[in-house]
């Protein structure tokens, strides 16, 4: 190889092999040497997979469906109405609450999961859609993995839209309802406000690093709100519904501060002479 290197130097003298002083990376000089070539594309391509692990086009299309903060509030707002439902029933009634206080909560969960995710596109459909467009919804991931056909020919690349907002937020409140309504109560009543920060560690660490994460600093204050509870002295009785109603009033404000921040940033398209378009 140095000889038929050498023999070539001394047939073109000073000119340049041609092969050897090819540079691949758009941008560079192509004068650059195969040593600081090869480094460039290795730095091209170390950078390039960073960006793909961290924002591939499928993440973003799951991470734009909780943009606006519309799935926190219909959630929210499903979790609060019926706890509020639940907690006038409890203080218009004189015996002590029993575990049918959770039915009001069970009928409301059975309505988000049914036409939750409806409610929600009708929402989209008139704030978000006409000021940054349409994207297609992330489906709920399956808990076993789509039966891949064999085939000689190459394989799709797996359909990164999709989203754990069920299993990770949904059912996360649900059981946790389903702890203080009928696990807990009445037999261990004085443990019922230390519940809410054991709700805020599992909403945070559940959704760390997924398409819809919570701030720590909202955590915490989901986290306080238990305490407070507790200092407040309610009665035991009412305590059940009214935890529900202080996390289904925190999910609101959460996705309430979410949405100005985006209608903020994305105003309303106007056409030409200043009418919305």
């Amino acid at each position: 190889m140095l000889a038929f290197t050498w023999a070539r130097r001394r047939r073109y003298g000073n000119a340049k092999i041609r092969g050897f002083h090819a540079c691949p990376v758009p941008g560079l000089d192509t004068d650059c040497l195969l040593t600081k070539t090869s480094l460039c594309c290795k730095l091209v391509f170390m950078k390039d997979d960073i960006s793909l692990a961290t924002s591939t086009p499928g993440r973003r299309a799951a991470s734009y469906w909780f943009l606006d903060g519309l799935p926190d509030i219909v959630l929210g707002g499903t979790l609060f109405v019926f706890a509020a439902l639940g907690l006038g029933w409890c203080i218009r009634r004189s015996a002590s609450a029993t575990r049918l206080d959770f039915l009001f909560l069970a009928a409301g969960f059975c309505l988000f999961f049914w036409k939750g995710r409806a409610l929600v596109e009708f929402c989209k459909s008139r704030l978000t859609y006409p000021r940054t467009g349409y994207v297609q919804p992330p489906r709920e991931i399956e808990k076993c993995p789509a039966v891949m056909p064999l085939s000689l020919g190459p394989s799709l690349p797996p359909d990164e839209n999709v989203t754990r907002f069920e299993r990770r937020e949904v059912l996360i409140v649900f059981w946790w309802c389903y702890l203080i309504a009928v696990g807990l109560y009445p037999w261990q009543t004085a443990y019922l406000p230390w519940t809410m920060p054991v709700l805020a560690a599992a909403l945070y660490a559940a959704n760390r690093k997924s398409e819809n994460p919570f701030r720590w600093w909202s955590a915490l204050l989901l986290a306080l709100t238990g305490p407070a509870m507790a200092w407040l002295d309610i009665p035991p009785r009412l305590q059940p519904p009214a935890l529900p109603l202080l996390a289904g009033a925190w999910l609101m404000a959460q996705g309430a501060l979410t949405l100005l921040r985006y209608l903020r940033a994305n105003p309303y398209p106007r056409g030409a002479e200043g009418v919305r378009a």
